[in-house]
């Protein structure tokens, strides 16, 4: 593999590439896009969904990437699958040509009915398949971003990195104003919202350490979440 490093896609004038740039750059994945699921053993994990990891790096290499599956697996077999896997490679180029590539493995429990569904035209029984070929798309998916996490994007999600609630709320060069009006907006009060939802601090906890009574009273949402933080991480 070449020691030279990846030439960034320029394109003038591109906010959304430049952002996205940033967000590599940084590795802060901004929080409205980070979702939280059930996991085996009745864990929780963040993650974000294909969508976003995929337009990330598209912006990021102006569309000179590609993916690619290089092996199926099924678990116990094929006949009667619990459990299918994807192994995937991603793709990139830069300016010159030059390849990077990572893999991965992807997965996806087999999904399955829990009832007969005797209205249906097909009737279907309790344990059948509903759609197999559904579940090794989300293997792909599931393989690609891993593969996507690799080259930087949303790694701070996958690689466990304490979730930066406000990250993306404030940029370097912004007036007062500007960092005012960010720290009022509906996505700082989603950022502190969520902060507090991971943190399970009950609304009315949170009034009480801010010393309100209702977050509607809220005027700074930056402020309200650092003295939230400074009260349940001592």
């Amino acid at each position: 593999m070449s020691e030279q490093p990846l030439t960034i896609w320029e394109a003038e004038g591109s906010k959304e590439q430049a952002a996205a740039v940033r967000r590599l750059i940084t590795g802060k994945t901004p929080v409205k896009e980070v979702r939280t699921r059930e996991v085996r053993g009745g864990d929780s994990a963040r993650y974000v969904n294909t969508y976003y990891m995929t337009r990330e790096i598209s912006l990021i290499t102006g569309l000179r990437w590609k993916s690619e599956c290089l092996q199926e697996k099924f678990r116990p077999d094929e006949t009667n699958p619990v459990e299918v896997g994807a192994f995937m490679k991603v793709t990139i180029w830069d300016n010159d040509g030059r390849e990077y590539s990572h893999t991965s493995w992807g997965s996806k429990d087999v999904a399955r009915y829990s009832k007969d569904d005797p209205t249906s035209k097909a009737r279907y029984k309790k344990g059948e398949i509903i759609a197999l070929f559904d579940d090794l798309k989300a293997a792909y998916s599931d393989g690609i971003k891993k593969c996507l996490s690799y080259f930087g994007i949303a790694n701070d999600i996958y690689g466990g990195k304490d979730l930066d609630y406000f990250g993306e709320e404030a940029d370097a060069g912004d007036t007062p104003t500007q960092t005012a009006n960010m720290n009022t907006s509906t996505e700082a009060a989603n950022a502190f919202m969520k902060y507090i939802g991971d943190k399970h601090v009950l609304p009315s906890r949170a009034c009480e350490i801010l010393g309100i009574s209702s977050l509607s009273e809220v005027t700074d949402w930056r402020d309200a979440y650092n003295k939230i933080k400074a009260a349940v991480e001592k």
